[in-house]
Parts: structure tokens; sequence; C-alpha cells
């Protein structure tokens, strides 16, 4: 076994059983080989922003935070090396801000893109739910030439007093006439589950900056 196969190995077996503390153990390697990651998020009620921070914390930190309402397109292409990018999905679609971003700066950003996921009501436990999860990917994907390497869905959150009163109707009307289900609150956020996708990310991250010293 070469040492690049015994890293991932090794890597791979630590995920499975802390994901933090692996994260924290593989973090130096990264900042020593001056790797700038960023995971960009867009968000329209906060939880997208708590998976970016639980996949930050499966990372060991090892990656700065942006939302894509406060950046500047220019300075984080030139600054940073990887990108890992993520939105909610709403009934129109994936943060249209985001969707600018890969359009505009396609050829800068895509060679960059380590991983993608998105956050969302649909569980995916159905055929009709994996189906509409594909959807979702393929409209946030649509501006690039192929999609990343690495994708994930992870439940979202909906507190019907926090939303507008715009979306309140809206998806009054999509549970009720598309769904044919109660519209009511729902949490369907796994930390747990968030953090271990971080470190996965960052065997991943390991791996590429092994290959290339070899």
């Amino acid at each position: 076994m070469n040492r690049r196969d015994f890293l991932l190995t090794a890597g791979i077996s630590l995920v499975s059983v802390s994901a933090y503390s692996f994260g924290n153990s593989i973090k130096p390697l990264i900042e020593a080989k001056s790797e700038k990651v960023a995971l960009i998020f867009g968000t329209r009620y906060g939880a997208t922003k708590d998976i970016a921070k639980w996949i930050a914390k499966g990372m060991g930190s090892a990656v700065d935070i942006l939302n894509i309402e406060t950046i500047n397109f220019d300075e984080i292409l030139k600054k940073y090396d990887k990108f890992v990018i993520g939105s909610g999905i709403w009934i129109d679609g994936p943060h249209k801000r985001l969707v600018e971003l890969l359009s505009i700066h396609k050829k800068q950003i895509e060679p960059k893109i380590i991983a993608s996921f998105i956050v969302c009501g649909t569980t995916g436990e159905d055929d009709a739910g994996m189906a509409r999860i594909e959807g979702y990917f393929k409209r946030f994907h649509k501006p690039l030439e192929s999609k990343p390497k690495l994708q994930k869905h992870f439940g979202g959150r909906m507190i019907i007093e926090k939303l507008s009163e715009k979306d309140r109707k809206l998806l009054d009307n999509f549970y009720r006439n598309i769904l044919k289900r109660e519209f009511k609150s729902w949490d369907r956020t796994k930390p747990k589950e968030v953090e271990k996708f971080g470190s996965e990310l960052l065997v991943n991250i390991m791996a590429q900056s092994i290959s290339s010293t070899e």
C-alpha cells in the first residue's frame, strides 16, 4: 500500500469514528500547503447557514464560510483555491445570486469547485422524492459544464412564523394543492450527518493535496 492509499484509508476510517476530531487532526496539512477553501452558501431564512457551519465543523474549520449576498465575486475568485457551494431550495429554485456567480464566472470558478450541496424539504425517501432532488441539483448546476464530483442534499427547516407574507401564501398554496399535505412547520436538519459530510470533504481535499505532490 503506497503513502497516498494509506492516508486515504486511514482518513476514511477516522471519518466513521469522529468527524470533528479527524477534521482538526489533518487541518494543519491543508494549511501547510496554503490551500484556501471557501464554502459559499445562499440562504433565505437561515437553515442553509446552519448547514454551512456544521460542514465547517466537520472540516475542523479548515474553510471560510461566505454568504453569497455579501461577497465580491472578483475578490473571492482571486483569494481562494477551492470552493464548496451550497444553496437552499425554494419554489423559485436555488439562490439566484449563486446561480449568477456560476453563470458569469463559470470559467474561473468551475475548476475550483470540489463539492456542492442543497438544503430542501424533500426527504428523498421514495423515487418521486429522489427525482425532485435530482431536479434541484440540475437547476443548481445548470450554468456548469459538468456537476461537481461530490454532492449532497440535506433536510432543511421551515418555521411558518418566520416566513414573509409572500412566501407563506406561496407555500400554503403549494402544500394544499400540489403536495396535498397540511401546511405546518418542520425541522429536518441533522447536524451530525452534516458534520460527517464535512469530514469527508476534508479527506477529499487531502487526497488532492497528496496527489499534487507526487
